[in-house]
This record gives structure tokens, C-alpha cells and sequence, in this order.
């Protein structure tokens, strides 16, 4: 888990060119990773500091937007 100081890198960079609805988020280390680590982080975040997380890691198109800020809360 990050630091207070620290950001953990979102799911497009931590899976590159795989798109958020696929298979492996629901199993195996991909899974593990989202549930245990970047999950619990993305939900210690405010809506302020969501905003400005997704200004600074921008999502690589509207379907990670979408993933991002509607079904993974």
C-alpha cells in the first residue's frame, strides 16, 4: 500500500493495453493486485482527490473513465 505521500499507479499502467472489463481482474494476480492494493488506495481517496489523480494519470480512453469512476467506487 502506498505511502500518505505516495500514489500507486493506476490499472492501465500496472496492465498495460488491457481494457477494465477483462477476465483477469476477477482472477489470479490481477485480481489480487486490484482487490488488495489499488482498490483500498482509490477508495481512500475524496472526490477532490480522485479528480486530480485522473488529471494526472489520465485514462487511456472512456471505458477505464468509466470503470474508474462509476463501477470500481
Amino acid at each position: 500500500m502506498p505511502t500518505e505521500n505516495s500514489e500507486l499507479a493506476p490499472p492501465w499502467f500496472a496492465c498495460p493495453g488491457q481494457p477494465p472489463w477483462r477476465a483477469g481482474w476477477r482472477q489470479g494476480e490481477s485480481e489480487a493486485w486490484l482487490l488488495q492494493q489499488w482498490m483500498p488506495f482509490w477508495r481512500s481517496l475524496d472526490a477532490d482527490q480522485r479528480s486530480n489523480y485522473l488529471s494526472r494519470w489520465e485514462p487511456p480512453d472512456e471505458d477505464w473513465r468509466e470503470y474508474i469512476t462509476e463501477h470500481w467506487v
